[in-house]
């Protein structure tokens, strides 16, 4: 028996207690790669070269993004065609705030309707890989916790995380579940059955399936950092291994999907 959540009505319940007081969304024709998200204090939202798809992960997840292999029904144009989004909301609501306002803007701009079921699905869960329970030198126990707001981090916070690179000090291995599962060519929802609490310093490279590209905006850092990734270096799974001393276990389970029943293209400021 599926069980289906209509959120058409709650979405135009909702609408009138959070949604942002203005908000412009603009096609981005730049070409590049690079997306950026950035909830900001004041109650400002920018979102530079980001897809529908994109909004929708954000407005939908609970502690990440919603699964994007979860998300059934969309048109092609949905993950292809990229746009800017600059809205203001009153106060200075938090990032889950941010949540229903984006839902709010989806159904007003987007005229997006969609429901929630429940359904078996394809994941992967992420293990230890090695019986004694041994970590690789990529994954080290940190005297660092980067888990807060940024504007509040403690200094030596770091945090790079591209295609092919990873760099983070302080880190919880949950949030590197969340970055797997945007690494992954299915973008498969990737729970985490480690054990592992606190919070780690990590590193690994490997070779992602389509290399990434230089954007011409790329901070220094940011180029050489994908000018670095190795076009013939290991994959994914086999970096976990060997840089981290994890790997990927391909299962299924029962998961929420959201089944996109109406979606159009953002309609002009």
């Amino acid at each position: 028996m599926v069980a289906v959540i209509a959120l058409s009505g709650f979405l135009a319940a909702q609408s009138k207690d959070a949604s942002f007081e203005v908000a412009s969304i603009k096609p981005n024709k730049t070409g590049s790669d690079r997306v950026n998200i950035a909830p900001q204090p004041g109650g400002r939202f920018t979102a530079t070269n980001v897809s529908v798809l994109d909004l929708i992960a954000i407005a939908y997840g609970t502690a990440g993004p919603f699964p994007r292999s979860n998300i059934l029904g969309a048109p092609s144009w949905l993950g292809r065609d990229r746009f800017d989004v600059l809205a203001k909301a009153d106060g200075n609501p938090t990032r889950d705030e941010f949540s229903p306002m984006l839902r709010a803007l989806l159904a007003d701009r987007c005229r997006f309707v969609a429901h929630i079921e429940g359904r078996e699905r394809p994941i992967y869960t992420l293990a230890l890989a090695r019986k004694d329970g041994t970590l690789g030198t990529g994954l080290r126990r940190s005297d660092l916790n980067c888990l807060g707001v940024p504007d509040s981090l403690p200094p030596g916070c770091e945090m790079l995380s591209v295609p092919g690179k990873l760099k983070a000090r302080g880190a919880s291995v949950q949030g590197l579940t969340r970055m797997l599962t945007s690494w992954v060519d299915d973008h498969r929802d990737v729970r985490d059955e480690t054990g592992l609490t606190g919070t780690f310093d990590m590193e690994m490279s490997w070779t992602p399936t389509r290399m990434p590209t230089v954007p011409a905006d790329a901070s220094p850092e940011l180029a050489r950092a994908l000018q670095s990734v190795d076009p013939n270096g290991a994959s994914l799974f086999t970096a976990l291994e060997e840089q981290l001393g994890l790997k990927l276990v391909s299962g299924k389970d029962r998961t929420d999907v959201l089944v996109i029943d109406r979606v159009e293209p953002p309609s002009p400021d």
